[in-house]
């Protein structure tokens, strides 16, 4: 008996890393086929999905929630990942959409929480199987605070990949200047604007040719553990709130961050240097996190998918994030 226990002692570990390693190997080749889709879709329409459709201009209700938010966030919320559907061998769930009405509307309701295992990596131990999305009861969409279910309840399905917004937060904004995400911040008292300088946020429409860092040194997508907080691929809801898991010492952001994140540092909130390094331990709901030792999956604009060690040098990761910063970057 003592000699069958040392020996599973021995190959248990040696199990589990051989498991994790197939884990880690799906996680990749997840990604892998979320860059052919974004190619295919620039293919077919010259430009990349935006992270998400929002009405700007435009006041309302819909299905019992008002819009716009302070951020500007309107119907129809569609993102980036609903847009991906039928270079993923779903289109099905796509042509059950009617892309004139919110994603939020009730006719929409089993296609929002369609679980779909290339948007998902077998590694994050936080849930896979959708989530009740949260509404900020208080404060702004730059700060939201306090939040509760929508009512009646909407539910979203999980996405463990996010796109990436560049160095600034686009759901942080003034909402002076939340019309237009492509446009500069000025930035009160820094001398400085804020320009959404990566490949997605809210209604953009970037091409391969506005990528002049080179598409094999911007970050596209990367991975976001919902054992951190819950993202989507399916859509934002306005007033919608992004917020840590019991535990973690982060703060809640709003409806963008449900589908995308930044590198930072943001001149926003933090004009000393802050930066969203994948797997940071403060656990920012607006940046990359998994669960693998070491660091994270991201892929890349050329549509190759790498593995960046969590303790990278910051500002290169900075300079990865942007599309046009024209850093010159070394080896990561």
């Amino acid at each position: 008996m003592a000699i069958i226990a040392l020996l599973v002692a021995l190959l248990l570990p040696a199990v589990q890393q051989a498991r994790e390693a197939a884990r880690r190997s799906q996680c990749r080749n997840n990604l892998k086929q979320l860059g052919l889709a974004l190619h295919n879709y620039h293919d077919q329409h010259r430009v990349f999905p935006p992270a998400y459709v929002g009405a700007v201009g435009t006041s309302g209700a819909a299905f019992g929630i008002s819009y716009p938010d302070d951020n500007a966030n309107g119907p129809s919320g569609f993102a980036w990942g609903t847009l991906l559907l039928p270079h993923l061998d779903q289109s099905a769930i796509f042509h059950n959409l009617d892309f004139n009405q919110p994603c939020w509307a009730p006719q929409h309701a089993m296609a929002a929480q369609s679980r779909i295992q290339t948007f998902l990596c077998p590694s994050t131990s936080g849930g896979d199987t959708g989530f009740v999305v949260q509404r900020w009861t208080s404060g702004s969409s730059a700060a939201p605070g306090d939040p509760l279910p929508f009512s009646p309840e909407i539910r979203f399905a999980h996405a463990h990949y996010v796109t990436n917004a560049g160095i600034h937060q686009p759901w942080g904004r003034a909402p002076a200047y939340s019309t237009d995400f492509s446009q500069p911040e000025p930035i009160d008292g820094t001398g400085q604007s804020a320009i959404q300088d990566g490949p997605f946020y809210r209604n953009s429409h970037i091409r391969i040719a506005d990528v002049t860092d080179g598409l094999s040194n911007t970050v596209f997508l990367g991975e976001h553990s919902s054992a951190l907080s819950d993202k989507t691929w399916y859509g934002t809801i306005p007033f919608a709130a992004t917020c840590p898991k019991p535990g973690w010492p982060s703060e809640c952001n709003s409806a963008g961050c449900l589908v995308g994140v930044h590198s930072g540092p943001d001149t926003h909130d933090h004009p000393q240097v802050i930066i969203h390094a994948p797997n940071h331990p403060f656990g920012h709901t607006d940046g990359m996190y998994s669960e693998h030792d070491g660091g994270a999956h991201i892929l890349l604009g050329d549509g190759s998918v790498r593995f960046v060690a969590q303790f990278m040098d910051p500002l290169t990761w900075v300079a990865l994030s942007t599309r046009n910063g024209g850093e010159t970057i070394g080896n990561f």
